[in-house]
């Protein structure tokens, strides 16, 4: 009798809970609606009187939540807090500090004659250029996982290994299981990874890697309503180290596309560097760098920073005699060194200047730069995708095209059943960048990236140079008469695209 008795009261609240749900949604409605406006007006009013970021990303979120004002406040509630404004625990501020000293500390050859350029990169980042690399170009999945795949097995010491995206196909499976056997061996391993670009890597997949003591850290994982706020800021670095010798860095990630199995495109193009020698001490820095901010623990530096860490870790041996500058940066940084190195390159062009990049989507600073130069005479070519693996990014990196053109830039699409994912500059063919960072906002503003600075003439730069002549013979090259040809829906979506840009 006592249970009908409860189950009656419950049918009956429930009943009139419905009803009054029913009968005063309307009300209910307009309320939630006004609330949300005024917290839009309020957000607003903050973004012009307070914020520091950039005009163009304030405008493009003001208009967001005008035009659409209920999804437009959330989505900003989600994803448009300004990074600056983020707050760090004393033990991540303090074991980074001790991390990056120490690590400055180490002596090197940068007493040697810098190439001009790099003086210029090291005074505005504070990273120096290193000498004592051989730094090979590896070209689509075709060269780039074979090297990797036999370097991870040849590891004796440690493997520190980072990516955006690492997925649960064939590749990543037959990497984790090379992992694997290597922890067995007695080989130390950390494993990091985003944790919303990797969000689908489950337990059952990283179990056999814990089975056998392998660290794991989801960078900033997407878990809690209370950190949803590192949601649109992920790191998008690539690195791996193996024994504090070999690195490798670039564009590629861990799936089966990237190496062009997958019926989405005919071709994934793509660049990877490996490199051996000095630099590698940046890459680990950077792994470090970002594996310690996981750990949020005090000591969590001391066993890399101490006098057997830095032998462990921190001892490669010559290699060559190649120039390598590593500039990595994110969204926390109060300076953007990546983007603005990577304008620094731009602006030294006397010859030319060849970029490609999947997302070209620069913001007012970077488009102003590279269209002076091309306004100059300076021989400007961007090859972008024919074909995108997005609608908002592929429209978007369209939208430019036309003012760049028009600058006198050359502009070219990649063939239309492949897809370049590929992140390089060329600069006069004797100073390169490669690495993870696209030539869009989110690269510059939201992420964090990595990119490998070279100078002078090398193999790596002839390589370089040719897939590059490559790529221009395999694209088709724009014209104005194909932006007077666009229909009136592709004009919309990319003016669309183009205002979305700056706060995706």
């Amino acid at each position: 009798m006592r249970k009908l008795i409860q189950f009656l009261v419950i049918v009956v609240v429930l009943t009139l809970v419905e009803y009054l749900l029913i009968t005063q949604a309307a009300t209910l409605f307009l309320i939630s609606s006004l609330i949300i406006q005024l917290c839009g007006v309020v957000i607003a009013i903050r973004l012009l009187l307070f914020d520091q970021r950039n005009t163009s990303s304030k405008v493009a979120w003001i208009a967001v939540i005008f035009v659409i004002p209920v999804l437009g406040t959330i989505s900003y509630l989600v994803f448009g807090r300004n990074p600056a404004t983020r707050r760090f625990t004393t033990a991540q501020v303090i074991e980074k500090e001790k991390l990056i000293e120490a690590i400055h500390a180490i002596p090197n050859n940068t007493h040697e004659k810098m190439p001009r350029l790099s003086k210029r990169i090291a005074h505005l980042t504070s990273i120096e250029p290193i000498k004592g690399n051989k730094i090979e170009v590896l070209t689509n999945g075709e060269e780039t996982f074979p090297v990797l795949l036999d370097a991870l097995r040849k590891a004796e010491n440690h493997i520190h290994i980072q990516y955006y995206i690492f997925k649960t196909d064939e590749i990543s499976t037959e990497i984790r299981d090379i992992l694997v056997e290597r922890a067995k061996a007695g080989v130390e391993v950390r494993f990091m990874f985003d944790g919303l670009g990797s969000s689908k890597l489950k337990k059952d997949f990283l179990k056999p890697l814990t089975d056998v003591g392998v660290e794991i850290h989801a960078f900033d994982p997407i878990s809690s309503p209370w950190i949803v706020r590192t949601a649109n800021l992920r790191n998008h670095r690539k690195i791996v180290v193996i024994d504090g010798q070999i690195g490798f860095t670039g564009g590629l990630n861990i799936g089966e596309e990237y190496r062009s199995n997958t019926p989405d495109f005919r071709v994934w193009r793509d660049t990877h560097l490996k490199i051996t020698g000095q630099a590698v001490i940046e890459l680990q820095e950077s792994f470090l760098n970002d594996w310690i901010y996981m750990e949020n623990r005090k000591g969590a530096a001391d066993k890399f920073i101490n006098e057997a860490g830095l032998k462990q870790y921190f001892s490669p041996v010559d290699m060559g005699d190649e120039w390598a500058q590593v500039i990595y940066g994110g969204p926390y940084d109060k300076e953007k060194w990546v983007r603005d190195s990577m304008l620094d390159l731009i602006d030294s062009a006397k010859e030319s200047v060849w970029i490609v990049s999947p997302y070209f989507v620069p913001d007012e600073e970077a488009l102003a730069v590279i269209r002076r130069v091309a306004m100059s005479g300076i021989d400007v070519r961007v090859i972008i995708p024919g074909k995108g693996d997005r609608g908002i990014s592929f429209h978007g990196s369209n939208a430019y095209v036309k003012t760049m053109l028009e600058a006198g830039a050359k502009m070219y699409a990649y063939q239309d059943d492949s897809f370049v994912h590929a992140k390089a500059m060329l600069v006069d063919g004797t100073h390169a960048a490669v690495g993870t960072a696209n030539f869009d906002v989110r690269s510059f503003r939201l992420n964090h990236e990595l990119m490998v600075f070279l100078y002078d003439e090398s193999e790596a730069l002839r390589h370089l140079k040719r897939d590059f002549k490559k790529d221009f013979e395999d694209s088709r090259l724009f014209t104005l008469k194909d932006m007077e040809e666009k229909t009136r829906t592709t004009r919309i979506k990319e003016v669309l695209s183009s205002l979305l840009s700056p706060i995706l």
